[in-house]
Formats: structure tokens, sequence, C-alpha cells
């Protein structure tokens, strides 16, 4: 399995590791892949875990599982597009992103904040400003929040530079079901455009993602303002 941060869930690595296998080809469609006992003992893992990940390549449309049978490669339709949100990453894979931390900080939530992370309005959240910049300057503000758990450590390398998911799944012990990317185009403010060194109400793109449990709660919400002139998205369709 490919090493990715030291706190990102088993199941994750798992899920990952095995969806890059079927992109490269090493699993063709309508192959089924190893049992869960099998997974289970190649990845040092237990069949709970090893049931986590396959959930998560299934909801994404990558394996299908057949009761009694096993689980197999399926084909996505060629025209259902697969937009990959991994924070800098999306930002250009060819770019050296920088990450600069504003701050970090214990709130209280506002009404907005309460409303996305389904808290009360004064509910103690972590909230994780950020700005990310490429050669040619700053592309993105970034702000990030969490439902504050007493007793869990704010490590400031980790919050300021893993990818969100990672920073979620260290702050709860819950399993990471699934996220929703919500994209619309927005007027930056006077203090992101300050940050973003353009004019106010110069255009912008807001992304949104929320991160789920698996009982259907939102576990972190991320909110990512743009410049408008330096953001490129890309989504790509895999036929495997």
């Amino acid at each position: 399995m490919q090493e990715r941060s030291a706190f990102l869930p088993a199941y994750y690595r798992l899920a990952e590791d095995l969806r890059a296998k079927i992109e490269r080809g090493e699993f063709k469609p309508g192959d089924m892949i190893p049992s869960t006992a099998q997974l289970a003992r190649q990845y040092g893992v237990s069949p709970m875990t090893v049931r986590q990940g396959l959930a998560l390549l299934a909801k994404d449309g990558y394996i299908k599982t057949v009761q009694g049978k096993g689980s197999f490669i399926t084909v996505p339709p060629i025209d259902t597009l697969v937009l990959r949100f991994v924070d800098n990453s999306l930002l250009g894979e060819d770019r050296n992103i920088k990450v600069k931390l504003l701050n970090l900080n214990i709130v209280a939530a506002d009404s907005g904040v309460a409303e996305k992370l389904g808290v009360e309005i004064g509910a103690k959240i972590i909230k994780i400003k950020r700005v990310l910049s490429g050669d040619e300057g700053p592309i993105a503000v970034d702000s990030r929040f969490l439902p504050y758990l007493k007793g869990v450590p704010l490590l400031e390398k980790e919050i300021a530079y893993a990818a969100f998911p990672e920073v979620v799944a260290r702050h709860t012990d819950v399993f990471l079901a699934k996220s929703s990317l919500e994209i619309s185009a927005c007027a930056l403010s006077p203090e992101e455009a300050e940050l973003l060194e353009v004019p106010a109400g110069s255009p912008g793109l807001l992304l949104e993602q929320i991160i789920y449990s698996n009982n259907n709660r939102a576990i972190g919400w991320s909110k990512m303002i743009c410049r408008g002139d330096r953001l490129v998205l890309r989504a790509t369709s895999h036929p495997r």
C-alpha cells in the first residue's frame, strides 16, 4: 500500500490503493477482487476495515458486490465525469502550492456554521484559515470548520498542510462515508480580495466541501474561495 499520512484511516488507505490499481488497469472490468479475508491478510488489517474500504469503492462506482459471490470491478458510463477533489491537487497537480496558516482557533459556531455542521449556535468548533499560493501569487483562501472534541490535540503542522479528509479523520473516530462538493460563482469580499491581491468585488469561485459520517452526520465543512483567473477545474471519465 502506498505510504500516506500516518493519521489517514486504514480503510481509506486501503480504498485509495485499490482505486489506484483499478485506474492503472491492474484489475479489469468484470474481474473479481480478492476476498475480504485475503485483503485483510494482504494489508494487515481487520475484515471490518476491509469492508469499510470496499464500501467507499462501491459508493464511487468502482466495484459492485454480489452477495454470495464477491466484489467485481464495474464499468461506469463513459459520460459520467469524476471530479476528484483533493485540496491542493485541485489547484493544479503541476503547481508548487505553498500554504500559509492565518489562524487556528476554537470559536463559537455562528448560525451559518451551525447549519452546515448540524450543531447548536454557540457550540465550540475548530476554525482553520489558510492562504494557498502558487508561483504566480495567491490562489485561494481556505477556511475549514470541525466540531470541537475535548482532549484531541491540535497539531498545527498536520492541520495546516493535510488534505481536508485527513484532518477530519484525525479529529474523529467515526467512519468517513462520503463527501459532497458544491461549486458556485462569487464576488470577493474586501478581506478575501486583499488576501488574494485583487480589487474587492472581483469574480471568484466558491468551493464548499462537506464530509459526512456513515450515519449521514456532517463532521467537517470547508469553504475555499479561489481567484477566478487562477483556478482550472478538470473532470475525467474512467472507462476502466
